[in-house]
């Protein structure tokens, strides 16, 4: 998509313009990590965006420069070598929002292979989403040490309990989770070696716990709508990350609960 953002002089004859172009594209990982190492300028400092972040491209030389459109680094400029942003920032669409529904069925204590047959009291659901079905978690029954700083309970050890019925908006991703918390999904016995995207994790808005629940892949659910079918989260990931359900870019869709 291109889009005249301006007119500007560009000799001495008077009144003489023309439009300065810029080309909208969106962003896309060069791995199989789901992140985009690019650096802000003028500062030189680098940073990590999702997929499908819309930027505009405004200058092209050794280096493409872009403007980022939405999220977290949203008006800063930033670049990449253009040899990379020719594979890296791309001219795709987007969908207008990801609708998830999990259907709850009820506990059940199971063992995970990858997490050396530790058997857990899992609340298992069916979830649903863009043609297809996969097994997941909604809590784990466990305790837990509350991470999220902004939570009253930051440091405190708690017991996980699930979301309660109804429909939540999933924030846009903005920073990698640990690659411990579920790289061995990837390596260990029982594990799917094509797993891939396992630390892009997305935030479900939920004032009461500061959103500190997500959608992610794993076994273990403290509280979060968690893909347990290793199989099945390659897809989920796509479809998530491919969707924006606003202008700003700030949601990629909805998870209703039932």
């Amino acid at each position: 998509m291109n889009q005249v953002i301006a007119r500007a002089r560009t000799n001495t004859t008077a009144g003489s313009v023309h439009p300065v172009v810029v080309t909208t594209k969106f962003t896309k990982s060069s791995d199989t990590s789901g992140w985009l190492k690019v650096q802000l300028e003028p500062s030189g400092k680098m940073t990590f965006l999702p997929e499908y972040v819309k930027v505009s491209v405004t200058k092209e030389d050794s280096r493409t420069h872009f403007m980022i459109l939405e999220g977290e680094h949203k008006g800063k400029v930033a670049s990449l070598k253009s040899e990379n942003a020719a594979n890296c920032l791309v001219s795709t669409s987007r969908g207008s929002g990801a609708k998830l529904i999990a259907k709850t069925l009820g506990r059940q204590r199971l063992a995970s292979k990858p997490r050396h047959n530790e058997v857990l009291n899992q609340l298992i659901a069916t979830l649903t989403f863009d043609g297809q079905s996969a097994m997941i978690t909604l809590d784990s029954d466990v305790d837990f040490k509350e991470s999220n700083p902004l939570s009253p309970y930051y440091e405190q050890v708690r017991h996980s309990q699930p979301l309660p019925k109804g429909t939540y908006r999933i924030l846009t991703p903005v920073v990698a989770k640990r690659a411990d918390f579920t790289s061995f999904y990837v390596t260990a016995p029982g594990g799917n070696p094509d797993l891939k995207y396992h630390t892009v994790w997305f935030p479900i808005e939920y004032a009461a716990t500061q959103n500190s629940n997500f959608v992610h892949v794993g076994n273990l659910s403290e509280g979060c709508v968690t893909m347990y079918d290793l199989t099945k989260w390659n897809a989920l990931y796509k479809y998530l990350i491919s969707n924006r359900s606003d202008k700003e870019g700030k949601y990629v869709g909805t998870v209703t609960i039932e």
